[in-house]
């Protein structure tokens, strides 16, 4: 068996070494990765560059063919129709502009009447699309490739209109150009061996290659799989073999200025681009077999030396262990090291079987405790929740009396009227306000016990503050002008949007605005203010009633608290309103907080989240 462990730990150490290389594999092939596309990226911008280049180019060049025919067409020695000065002039032209194969006048019928070439027998291009398109629009026109019928080259055609003074199309000029300037431009391009240059029409024929042979000239392959990815994807790269079957990166473009007349495309080898990251690959990957190897074999003679025998020690010594004989040791030193440390907590290990017995006692002891905590905790969240049931079913069977009892005395005083003494009438007036004392404080208790339930849920909503504090001061205005008290709101020219539910937050500011009215005395003052801060707004508001001491505030937002201050006495109020306030601010993620002092008045803010506040949430405490 003790074999077995053994052949087991040293394979599982063999893996460990190959598994500390494995990282070092991944980040290799990983770069070689990033380098592969690194460099196929430079390849393909490379080739783009030049494709778009040749475009350019070409463009450039069909401007000037554009200029050169229409002075043409304005030179007296074309427009004469004398044959013989009009090849003059245009031999003389032809010699001047190497770029060209040919330029020739052709009648309404097509015929050529004068040529830069001395003609051996007529020639006709009436069939020839720069032709039919000059005469049909009167303007510049570019041509396919074609062979032409004087010069047996190769080139593409041009063609612009003759017009006589009445504006009628009396003659075509025409001028055919090779492709031989590109030549040399691979040549300047220095382009890496083995990439292949291709100008191809959209017909799917090639117009010019390099460097390829002359057979490939006039090929015509629309279904090419380098012609269908110029048709369908415009100016991209592509991954492809063509004609010579070498796998090579082709860029291609749209040749401008030939209005969907060709394409160009570069195509540099596979070979180019991927050869330095392979060779790097292959170099690492070699270097790493070596030192794997190396470790390999390190790891075979030292984990014995080292690591097997020490083990071997440590499993003869729990196999008596586990045969009950407590007061075996291992036998070897116990060293800073591994197995060192190992062997010293084998040999602690017997003096501390019976401590740890002991511990396992004292944690189900506590796990018992912690498990009938948890259930007096249960039955305490449970009387709590019989208490706001309780409290909401008595709330609500004290109302239904109470607003008969309240319909009631208002019909009584609307009967009565100026027949009832005042004595009644007084007696009528302290039953009727006493009757609406009960039922502000049952609907705040229902109020209070739905929230503590967890009933209540905000209808969140994007809230114009300014606009629902102005329509809560127009509410309040009535009762604060018949105590001659003052109230004034300050805020900034824009305050943003906050997200909350507006009728919860109307009632917040109805709370904290009566109870400054409550007590502040005749004439005081209260203000009203509202702020942006950090993602929240804050509104303050003060007045300069009566105040409270510190151990007052202590308590403020306790149930059914109120200060014992004469002042206070006359004063109603249930002692609800603020702790209802509070769990109502909690709930919008707000903080409500009170500054006063004696005699100095008092002011209560509260906060609300901005409407793009992300962190808003419902909460309830």
């Amino acid at each position: 068996m003790i074999r077995e462990l053994l052949a087991s730990l040293r394979l599982r150490l063999w893996l460990l070494v190959l598994l500390a290389f494995m990282p070092a594999l991944g980040l290799m092939l990983y770069t070689a990765a990033e380098q592969r596309q690194h460099a196929v990226k430079e390849v393909r911008d490379q080739a783009l560059r030049m494709a778009q280049i040749v475009s350019s180019d070409q463009e450039r060049r069909i401007d000037g063919t554009r200029y050169l025919l229409m002075a043409l067409a304005h030179v007296p020695d074309v427009r004469a129709g004398d044959a013989a000065e009009c090849e003059r002039f245009l031999s003389a032209l032809l010699k001047d502009n190497p770029l060209y194969t040919v330029f020739g006048v052709a009648d309404l019928a097509g015929d050529i009447i004068c040529s830069a070439i001395r003609l051996t027998k007529p020639v006709n291009i009436a069939d020839r699309a720069y032709f039919l398109e000059a005469m049909e629009t009167r303007d510049f026109a570019i041509g396919e490739f074609y062979v032409g019928r004087i010069t047996d080259r190769s080139a593409i055609g041009f063609g612009y209109p003759i017009l006589d003074g009445d504006g009628r199309v009396q003659a075509v000029v025409a001028a055919g150009m090779n492709l031989s300037w590109l030549n040399q431009l691979m040549v300047d391009a220095e382009l890496p061996e083995g990439a292949l240059l291709l100008v191809i029409d959209r017909n799917g024929t090639i117009l010019y290659g390099y460097p390829i042979s002359e057979a490939w000239i006039g090929e015509s392959d629309v279904s090419a799989p380098l012609f269908q990815a110029m048709l369908t994807q415009g100016q991209e790269t592509a991954e492809l073999r063509v004609m010579d079957d070498i796998p090579r990166i082709y860029a291609f473009t749209a040749l401008r200025g030939l209005s969907g007349a060709g394409y160009v495309s570069i195509g540099i080898p596979q070979a180019i681009a991927y050869g330095p990251a392979r060779r790097t690959l292959a170099r690492n990957l070699i270097c790493l077999g070596l030192v794997g190897g190396l470790a390999l074999a390190t790891a075979w003679i030292g984990g014995d030396v080292f690591i097997l025998r020490r083990v071997q020690a440590l499993v003869r010594a729990a196999q008596q262990l586990s045969r009950g004989d407590l007061s075996t040791r291992t036998g070897l030193p116990h060293g800073p090291g591994e197995l060192g440390q190992l062997a010293a907590a084998f040999d602690d290990m017997a003096e501390s079987l019976e401590k740890h017995q002991m511990q396992q006692r004292l944690e189900e002891e506590l796990r018992r405790q912690n498990e009938a905590l948890a259930e007096e905790n249960r039955r305490v969240q449970e009387v709590n929740q019989l208490k706001s049931e309780f409290v909401s079913l008595v709330s609500h069977e004290l109302r239904t009396p109470l607003t008969a009892i309240s319909g009631y005395l208002d019909l009584l005083l609307e009967a009565q009227g100026a027949q009832s003494t005042a004595k009644q009438q007084e007696l009528l007036g302290i039953v009727q306000r006493n009757t609406e004392r009960l039922v502000k404080l049952i609907d705040d208790l229902l109020d209070l016990s739905h929230i503590e339930s967890g009933k209540v849920e905000l209808r969140a909503t994007a809230v114009d503050l300014v606009a629902l504090i102005a329509e809560v001061m127009s509410l309040l205005q009535p009762q604060i002008e018949a105590k001659g008290q003052q109230l004034s709101f300050d805020r900034p020219q824009t305050l943003p949007t906050v997200t909350g539910d507006a009728e919860r937050i109307r009632q917040i500011l109805i709370n904290l605005l009566s109870n400054a009215h409550k007590y502040t005395p005749q004439g005081g003052q209260i203000w009203l203010t509202a702020r942006a801060e950090d993602g929240w707004v804050r509104i303050d508001v003060r007045d300069n009633g009566i105040g409270l001491s510190p151990d007052e505030q202590a308590h403020l937002f306790d149930r059914f608290f109120r200060a014992r201050q004469p002042a206070m006495e006359s004063v109603e109020g249930t002692g609800l309103g603020l702790p209802i306030t509070r769990l109502l601010v909690d709930m919008h993620g707000g903080r409500i907080t009170v500054t006063s002092a004696p005699g100095e008045g008092s002011t209560f803010s509260f906060t609300l989240p901005v409407a793009d506040m992300p962190q808003w949430k419902l909460r309830v405490e």
